[in-house]
């Protein structure tokens, strides 16, 4: 394997730009890890690479682990995934977002700043070409939960955590420097929720609200469930999720915007309990209320049995935990992030999930077998070519997406 494979961008030079960004003064070789599995990424192609290297003054060895992502060589791949303006964003992120968070965090020294993400060494974007160079935080001991699974209790809990502290970090920054906020957020990209991209998306949703309608239908039939959720699921769909990344106020700030498990890496400790979390795949971020985070994770990644006992936990704890770094920061978080106003703001968006979760919840519960052979995409294929979604036969897994409308229903979220 060859490094042109990755890029015709991503050459012996840029793996001295990676020695040199670790400490070092050259690289001396490299070496591809192991390879992922077909549906990992529809986005990018993906590598692990080990970057050998040395600093000549000091006499010491360098080692760097990375995850490169990468456009597909199918163009056709490249095109239906609409895999340049997902790798803009990301790219954006990781040179400018994050510098300027840092740069905030800097100057009020913070005793514990948010840290959970990977660092970036190198990206290149043209459109093309791109490429970005990532921490391969499994050598840190990260790693995925299985996408088909519920996680649990414990690793939900940290994970809510981290996800309160990636908001607190944005909502004081724009509390104390509005002006560099703003100029920070303004140039991401809305990548999923658009009328621009209707005519990209419209025909999966369209088999994602089928797939959602029989799983409420075979599971609560003839209940208010079945009834709200039907209302829900209608051809206004689309534009009502338009709206709500469109919409800002008080508790709008840096999202996520892809909260489902495989985008949390968690670590655990030696009784096998989670101890930290890191956050990965900015494609989808956006400068939206952090209810639509909170909501996609909540009705993607948990089960009804955990939302029914542990709700009111989660919310307490990404609380504690963003109000913490807040307070942290020098920001009051009685005024920044009233809990009364997180309440309200998920009584307002949190229907946002349910949207997502129509998609996230079937393509998490598909079979590796079941995926398309990406590479074989050719022209004109459509998204539902690909992600051609049926009803589910498994009541399991129809009761999973059910619940979830219930949950909303039940917290007033759909009405």
């Amino acid at each position: 394997m060859s490094l042109s494979e990755i890029s015709k961008f991503f050459t012996e030079k840029s793996l001295d730009e990676i020695i040199i960004k670790a400490g070092g003064t050259n690289h001396t070789s490299f070496k591809f890890g192991k390879g992922f599995k077909k549906g990992d990424s529809y986005l990018s192609q993906v590598f692990r690479l080990c970057v050998y290297g040395e600093n000549k003054t000091l006499g010491t060895k360098q080692e760097v682990n990375l995850i490169i992502k990468s456009m597909p060589d199918n163009a056709a791949r490249r095109k239906l995934f609409r895999s340049a303006d997902f790798f803009r964003n990301e790219i954006y992120y990781y040179t400018k977002v994050i510098p300027a968070v840092e740069k905030f965090q800097e100057s009020k020294k913070p005793s514990k700043p948010f840290t959970e993400y990977p660092n970036c060494f190198l990206c290149h974007c043209d459109g093309e070409n791109d490429f970005i160079a990532l921490e391969d935080v499994s050598f840190l001991g990260f790693g995925c939960p299985n996408r088909q699974d519920y996680i649990s209790l414990d690793e939900c809990r940290m994970t809510m955590r981290t996800m309160g502290r990636l908001h607190g970090v944005g909502l004081a920054f724009a509390d104390q420097e509005p002006k560099a906020f703003e100029e920070t957020v303004g140039k991401l990209e809305e990548t999923y929720y658009s009328d621009k991209l209707r005519s990209w998306y419209i025909c999966f949703l369209e088999l994602a609200t089928n797939v959602a309608k029989d799983a409420v239908s075979k599971t609560y039939p003839g209940t208010k469930y079945e009834k709200i959720a039907n209302k829900y699921l209608q051809d206004s769909l689309y534009s009502d999720q338009i709206q709500i990344v469109k919409t800002r106020g008080r508790l709008s700030t840096i999202c996520h915007g892809d909260c489902w498990t495989p985008n949390f890496l968690t670590k655990y400790n030696a009784d096998g309990l989670p101890e930290a979390v890191k956050v990965i795949d900015y494609q989808l971020t956006r400068c939206a209320s952090v209810a639509l985070d909170i909501s996609f994770f909540i009705y993607s990644c948990t089960s009804q049995e955990l939302r029914e006992q542990h709700y009111s936990t989660l919310l307490k704890d990404y609380h504690d935990s963003a109000c913490d770094l807040i307070k942290n920061l020098g920001s009051d978080p009685k005024k920044v992030l009233p809990f009364e106003d997180l309440l309200t703001e998920l009584k307002l968006f949190g229907r946002f999930g349910c949207g997502m979760g129509i998609e996230s919840l079937p393509m998490s519960l598909i079979d590796d077998d079941e995926v398309a052979d990406l590479d074989a995409i050719k022209e004109n294929t459509i998204l539902t070519d690909v992600w051609n979604i049926t009803p589910f036969k498994e009541q399991s897994k129809r009761k999973r997406i059910a619940d979830m409308f219930k949950h909303a229903i039940d917290q007033e979220y759909i009405q």
